[in-house]
C-alpha cells in the first residue's frame, strides 16, 4: 500500500492523499483528538461518543507538497467492532488511543 498520488495540476488541489485510522477503546479521547487537530483549537465542550465511524479531512503542506489527510474515527464500543474493521482496508496509518491510569499505593 502506498500514498495515493494525484496528477499535478489536477482539480483536487493536493498532491498526495493518506487514509489514517484512529482506533482504541471507548472514552480514550479519539474524537477529541481528531476535532482538535482538524479545527486547530482547544475543545470546551464534551463530544458525544462515535457511533460506527466518522471521518474528517485535513489539508496540510509539508515540504512544499500539499497533502490531504482523511482521518477515520472508529467507535471504541465492542458492539461496533465488526462494522469498523471493514474501514481498515487501504489505510496508510493508524493512531492507537489508549487510556493510562496512574494510581498511588
Amino acid at each position: 500500500m502506498g500514498v495515493s498520488p494525484v496528477s499535478p495540476g489536477g482539480s483536487a488541489g493536493y498532491e498526495c492523499s493518506f487514509k489514517i485510522l484512529l482506533i482504541g477503546d471507548s472514552g480514550v479521547g479519539k474524537s477529541s483528538l481528531l476535532v482538535s487537530f482538524v479545527a486547530a483549537a482547544n475543545l470546551d465542550d464534551d463530544i458525544a461518543p462515535t457511533i460506527g465511524v466518522d471521518f474528517k479531512i485535513k489539508f496540510l503542506t509539508v515540504g512544499g507538497k500539499k497533502l490531504k489527510l482523511t482521518i477515520w474515527d472508529t467507535a471504541g464500543q465492542e458492539r461496533f467492532r465488526t462494522i469498523t474493521s471493514s474501514y481498515y482496508r487501504g489505510a496508510q496509518g493508524i493512531i492507537l488511543g489508549k487510556k493510562i491510569v496512574l494510581s498511588c499505593f
